[in-house]
């Protein structure tokens, strides 16, 4: 009982499960981390392909002919693993791929360690040369520090090279050796240096990607990212021959909700809204804040009627919204225009935007609280748009 309600505190605490575990980390994040993680395995495997090759005349010099043979065939079908690898960087793309291959290179130099032991009689501290390569974990592991890596994963890439090693000296029969002790007590010390420095350029990723991506008063998706994944998912929709619907929603008469109850009660209800509407769409959903009060929900695999439906339900939901603002118990209300546009052939998210943009238009001229879709063949004339923009500002 006391251990599952240790266990319950830790991870109430704040961003420490997604520094244990990507399980819940945004599919956004996840796609940067990759980015970040293969730049690390490309320099990493180069640098180890490089260091193993040009240590073969070493192994020449000191070994025998048999032991050197052997071995530098090893490390040159590593040397070539690793290469392929780095010059394969475009073959690796998902996180789950970058956490195999992060695997698969772990896991290729422990196989290199056994190997090397194997052919050279499991050396102990006697053989000087020979006893180097029992210090090889210790570079396996100090190598484990340049990626940013969760917890989780940290510790399973670490019991690789442990288990590896364990095994060895265990079939070596100098397990407990005091050598072997000190070893041992060595690589402790450094795996939790490098747990550390691992989850802390995590935890700084994170912050760096929050704050370049997050709408700071929100939370929700700041235009830059917005339109960026919003693109994305656009063209994934087309290639897959999917629908896929923008929605474009402006506050009505905020500028007036600022001029009565001030800037401070216009951000509750910026910040109110944002948590409504995300309480209501689904998590292939992408939501942000476009600019001032206006938000872009952009809806992939979602056609023109779904569309439509779905901006009518959010309109009913919005007048019964009851938004608290801190002053006297009081709580305003509010009304939105949605403007809609569908993905067509040849569209860009530029275009969608545009149609939205001037539907919204629209439902601003109409009276507002209402939504209006604008199919790609209906075209403003630009002046027409200027009258309707020159009403709205005589209203």
């Amino acid at each position: 009982m006391r251990e599952n309600a240790v266990k319950n505190i830790i991870f109430k605490m704040p961003h420490f499960y997604d520094l244990w575990s990507s399980r819940l980390h945004s599919l956004s994040f996840k796609n940067t981390r990759s980015d970040y993680l293969r730049s690390r395995i490309i320099i990493l495997s180069t640098v180890l392909g490089i260091l193993l090759i040009l240590w073969i005349p070493f192994d020449i010099l000191f070994l025998t002919s048999d032991q050197s043979i052997k071995i530098t065939f090893a490390r040159l079908f590593l040397g070539s693993f690793f290469f392929f690898l780095a010059l394969n960087k475009y073959q690796f793309y998902s996180l789950r791929q970058i956490q195999l291959c992060i695997a698969l290179l772990t896991l290729s130099l422990n196989i290199f360690y056994l190997y090397c032991l194997a052919v050279l009689d499991f050396p102990d501290s006697n053989l000087k040369y020979g006893y180097i390569y029992t210090l090889l974990p210790i570079i396996h592991v100090a190598a484990l520090t340049i990626f940013p890596v969760t917890f989780k994963e940290s510790l399973s890439l670490l019991s690789i090279t442990a288990i590896t090693q364990i095994f060895a000296d265990s079939y070596a029969d100098r397990l407990f050796a005091p050598e072997n002790l000190a070893i041992y007590w060595l690589q402790c010390v450094l795996a939790l240096m490098v747990i550390w420095s691992q989850v802390s350029k995590l935890h700084m990723l994170m912050r760096l990607y929050r704050q370049a991506i997050l709408d700071p008063l929100t939370g929700i998706y700041n235009r830059r990212m917005l339109l960026r994944l919003g693109k994305k998912s656009m063209q994934e929709c087309s290639q897959n021959d999917k629908p896929f619907s923008v929605l474009l929603f402006d506050i009505d008469k905020f500028k007036r909700i600022n001029d009565t109850w001030g800037h401070s009660v216009g951000d509750k209800v910026l910040t109110g809204f944002t948590a409504f509407v995300q309480g209501k769409i689904r998590k292939t959903d992408l939501f942000g804040r476009y600019g001032g009060e206006e938000f872009i929900l952009f809806l992939p695999d979602c056609p023109s009627d779904t569309a439509i439906k779905i901006s009518n339900r959010m309109l009913t939901a919005i007048r019964e919204l009851k938004l608290p603002i801190d002053i006297e118990n009081q709580s305003l209300s509010i009304t939105t225009c949605i403007g809609i546009s569908t993905y067509s052939e040849n569209d860009t998210l530029a275009s969608m935007l545009e149609r939205a943009d001037l539907a919204l238009y629209k439902c601003k001229h109409s009276g507002r609280d209402c939504s209006n879709f604008h199919p790609i063949d209906l075209q403003y004339e630009n002046d027409e748009r200027l009258k309707i923009a020159e009403k709205i500002s005589i209203n």
